[in-house]
């Protein structure tokens, strides 16, 4: 992928209740509640395996949170919506999803729009590609120079999130520490893009921004579909992103929500 430079918590606590499988459990004195810093998943998707019994896959409409009264009985059952979008699900698999999606949180940047890109980029893969005089990799594939000016602008806009980060270089191929990096490229291409006439901008929106610099971004952002995407980036842009020489604005843009899912929609801004 090419890349310009800009000029430019989720806290959650949940009442868990432990089920045995074929056990009698001893009445339970009193509800348990457990504290998740990183908070719980809204959808519960995963699939899990026991001996002797069959495959149980959890129901993926909403998670159920349940409290139990002294005798052990459920006193409460509450289910959390299902508003997240599928790119979120898919951050959420990874071991450091939630605290990428917090920061993006701390940051003022919906975290399914950061989640957006990171499926396009590398399937929220932590991918070393650099290489050949080139410094992209990691999972949101950003430059050597594009992640350490924009980290510097997060942490300069929120000091505590130094203290969650991994310092120096070797932040760049910690997914963690480069989501924090990604989601203030994402903010300034947001701002970048209200400058240009669009009010909400949207991941679909910012994508070019990203990829092909804050100017080429705005004018595919507001171009018609039946554009030539060579009209606005180079040659060399194209080829390296896989874009043809007929591909259309609206062809590029159906194709990047396409992988984008119900994400492509999602507000970058917060607030």
């Amino acid at each position: 992928m090419i890349r310009l430079p800009f000029p430019c918590r989720r806290t959650a606590q949940a009442t868990v209740v432990l089920v045995t499988c074929g056990l009698v459990a001893r009445p339970i004195g009193h509800a348990q509640t457990v504290n998740v810093p990183g908070g719980l998943p809204t959808h519960v998707n995963a699939t899990y395996q026991e001996p002797g019994l069959g495959g149980w896959t959890p129901d993926t409409t909403g998670t159920a949170a349940q409290a139990t009264s002294g005798n052990g009985t459920v006193s409460q059952t509450t289910t959390a919506g299902t508003s997240d979008s599928d790119a979120l699900e898919t951050l959420y698999q990874q071991s450091w999803g939630y605290a990428a999606a917090q920061n993006a949180e701390a940051l003022g940047v919906n975290p399914s729009a950061l989640a957006a890109t990171c499926v396009v980029e590398s399937g929220c893969q932590n991918l070393y590609t650099a290489g050949n005089g080139s410094t992209i990799t990691g999972a949101f594939q950003m430059s050597n120079g594009t992640y350490s000016q924009t980290l510097g602008e997060a942490l300069a806009a929120d000091p505590s999130l130094s203290s969650s980060i991994t310092s120096g270089t070797a932040g760049q191929q910690d997914p963690a520490t480069q989501a924090v990096a990604a989601a203030q490229y994402l903010k300034d291409a947001a701002t970048s893009l209200q400058q240009s006439g669009i009010s909400n901008p949207t991941a679909l929106d910012a994508r070019a921004c990203y990829n092909f610099g804050p100017s080429a971004g705005a004018e595919i952002a507001t171009a018609d579909d039946s554009s030539l995407m060579s009209s606005y980036i180079s040659s060399t842009a194209m080829s390296g992103n896989n874009i043809s020489s007929t591909t259309t604005v609206g062809q590029w843009r159906a194709a990047v929500a396409a992988k984008m899912g119900s994400a492509a929609s999602s507000s970058i801004l917060t607030g």
